[in-house]
């Protein structure tokens, strides 16, 4: 009846609309991810490549540049003039000095559409950056998950174990005092006691567990280590909600980083060939120098108005292999698109199957410990009416501790394998 109700229950459990997730798991994944120091870089990297994109747009404005020289000149350049009209010669001289200011205002006109790609390709950078940050969050929760059900499950092994070493230590104590009163052989307090040992053993071993699981999880959250941390006392269920049944792989960040990629690549293949295309300038520049005007000597000011329109004629075949270059770069990321969809398909479904085994397991397990429990009770009541020997009634017990253990690794895989879908499926 146990084994049908167990069936019918975990049945029910998958089918749930409702979550199996706890608290407390929630609580420590935010920690974690507040935390977790890849998270925050990528968070910079973000900031980074937004910071990218304004330096990007900022071509589309005209740039305003200023210099200054000062040249002395040893020999300045000297001309003369003899003309027949004139009774003696001309002299031009150029001065030994030359000094100056002046600013300069440029304002790209076409520039191929090299500007408005850097943009775009800015742009993509920043999404990839973005889905990257998502990917780590998925990882950092799915590393919490894993951690938090096994130190949960340590401490349900603790708690096994300890009932196990007082089911022995009772049966060590009936004994002895049968033994004392000559109704059975001291050999069997003798193996009463061995066994006392090996679960007192046991124990020490499982609270030791515990302890540097604790650990583990303190360190991922981002507590003190020796901190005294609240778990749930027990592995919880799993109940799968309609949501998670029924999502997709469309939304995985590998996917969507995949994606950028190729956008990436074909904005790498379009500012590749703007180099080659008419680049049209227009400026203005003014000036505060001397010589001045009529190579006088004082400072004066002037300016000039101009446009600048630069043609590629002729490059040897350079924008042609270029072109070819980045055209086998995005066929990579298309490639690399089709492998990422093929491997998140697999992992989806594997998360799926595996899952759907792991509940059966834990009907399964729950099943036999029911069943050991039985066992150990009715071992017991015989070997109190002296029907069966003392070794029965410790293999009874091992059963019974066994069937724990192996319940208990049960749930925890479920829950593991819940969680792989979870991540599986981008629903942190």
């Amino acid at each position: 009846m146990y084994k049908s109700f167990i069936i019918i229950y975990f049945l029910f459990s998958a089918f749930s609309v409702s979550s199996q997730q706890s608290r407390l798991l929630e609580k420590y994944r935010q920690m974690a991810v507040s935390y977790n120091h890849d998270l925050k870089a990528a968070d910079k990297n973000i900031s980074a490549s937004i910071e990218l994109e304004k330096s990007a747009k900022a071509d589309l404005k005209p740039k305003l540049s200023g210099n200054t020289n000062f040249q002395y000149t040893g020999n300045p350049l000297q001309l003369t003039l003899d003309l027949p009209s004139m009774e003696n010669p001309m002299t031009f001289e150029g001065k030994n000095l030359k000094y100056g200011a002046s600013l300069t205002l440029l304002q790209p006109v076409y520039t191929g559409g090299r500007i408005l790609e850097t943009i775009r390709m800015a742009k993509h950078q920043q999404a990839m950056a973005t889905h990257q940050e998502e990917l780590f969050r998925s990882a950092v929760c799915y590393q919490t998950d894993m951690q938090y059900w096994n130190t949960v499950a340590r401490a349900e092994i603790v708690e096994v174990s300890t009932e196990y070493r007082n089911s022995i230590a009772s049966l060590a104590r009936t004994i002895r005092e049968r033994v004392e009163v000559g109704l059975v052989d001291p050999q069997d307090q003798l193996m009463a006691e061995v066994k006392l040992n090996e679960a007192d053993y046991q124990l020490l071993q499982a609270k030791s567990n515990l302890e540097t699981g604790l650990m583990a999880l303190n360190s991922l959250i981002g507590i003190e280590l020796h901190t005294a941390t609240e778990i749930d006392s027990v592995i919880p269920p799993v109940v799968i909600p309609d949501e998670i049944k029924q999502s997709d792989v469309s939304d995985r960040p590998e996917l969507k980083i995949a994606y950028d990629q190729i956008r990436i690549a074909e904005s790498s293949l379009k500012l590749a060939d703007s180099k080659y295309k008419p680049q049209l300038y227009i400026g203005i520049d003014g000036s505060y120098s001397s010589p001045g005007y009529d190579l006088r000597s004082d400072l004066d000011p002037n300016y000039a108005v101009y446009a600048k329109l630069s043609v590629p004629l002729f490059e040897w075949g350079k924008r042609k292999n270029e072109k070819r270059a980045s055209s086998h770069r995005i066929g990579m990321a298309q490639d690399n698109l089709n492998q990422v969809t093929d491997n998140v398909n697999l992992e989806v479904q594997t998360a799926r199957v595996s899952l759907s085994q792991a509940l059966e397991r834990v009907s399964l397990t729950g099943s036999s410990l029911e069943k050991a429990r039985e066992n150990e009770q009715k071992a017991l009541e015989r070997y109190a009416e002296g029907k069966v020997s003392v070794v029965e009634v410790i293999e009874a017990q091992t059963y019974r501790q066994n069937s724990q253990l192996n319940y208990v690794q049960a749930k925890v895989s479920a829950q593991g394998h819940y969680s792989e879908l979870i991540k599986a499926l981008n629903r942190y």
